[in-house]
């Protein structure tokens, strides 16, 4: 697949949270936050290098979701939804920097309301992934992968039409969950569970409704 300037793009993203933490390194406090709860505290600190660790995380994931393309029997498939791809890869790697960075800058000072910084990430993966769901065409490491979806074309486009829909709505949900303080997070999980039990069930009914049992 041809690498145009998202791919750059997305990959300097994905650098960018290990050079500034190699960078930070000797400024860092020795007690960082690495994990925040459902209700968007930080339920668990660990230390200089594990915050190190973690920035290698972006660059890590990119790299896997760059090469499935290349071991996916389903590869021409790529070609077709090669924007929806780089867009979504784009969206993870983005958020995944980000909240590496806010537990940076949270480690050097700097007041971040993971209460808010939080929802608005997950608010804009989702409708990232929402908006370019529909596009995405059959294969076996990229999208909704249930056994019915796997199964037939015919199902695999139309849970994505549904399921594009449905992480838009998720979406929403995490940018309204601001607002409603403790159970924001609750809330956005909650929407998530049943948001991703609809799309399964839709993908298991539409293969049923298609391809019934003799």
């Amino acid at each position: 697949m041809k690498k145009g300037k998202l791919f750059f793009m997305t990959l300097i993203i994905a650098l960018i949270p290990l050079l500034v933490n190699v960078f930070a390194f000797p400024h860092m406090s020795d007690r960082i936050p690495v994990h925040w709860g459902i209700n968007g505290k930080v339920d668990r600190y660990g230390s200089k290098m594990e915050q190190l660790m973690m920035s290698t995380l972006p660059i890590i994931i990119f790299a896997v979701i760059n090469f499935l393309p290349a071991i996916d029997p389903k590869r021409e498939s790529y070609k077709k939804h090669a924007k929806a791809f780089g867009m979504i890869n784009f969206g993870i790697i983005l958020f995944i920097s980000c909240i590496n960075m806010a537990a940076l800058f949270s480690s050097l000072g700097f007041d971040v309301p993971a209460e808010k910084v939080l929802p608005i990430l997950l608010g804009i993966l989702f409708i990232v992934l929402g908006n370019y769901m529909s596009q995405i065409r059959h294969n076996y490491f990229f999208g909704i992968r249930t056994p019915w979806t796997l199964a037939s074309e015919h199902v695999w486009k139309k849970t994505h039409r549904l399921g594009g829909y449905v992480f838009v709505l998720i979406g929403f949900v995490s940018f309204i969950s601001i607002f409603v303080n403790s159970v924001g997070m609750v809330i956005f999980f909650g929407a998530l569970v049943v948001g991703t039990m609809v799309v399964i069930l839709y993908s298991y009914i539409i293969y049923k409704k298609n391809f019934p049992q003799k």
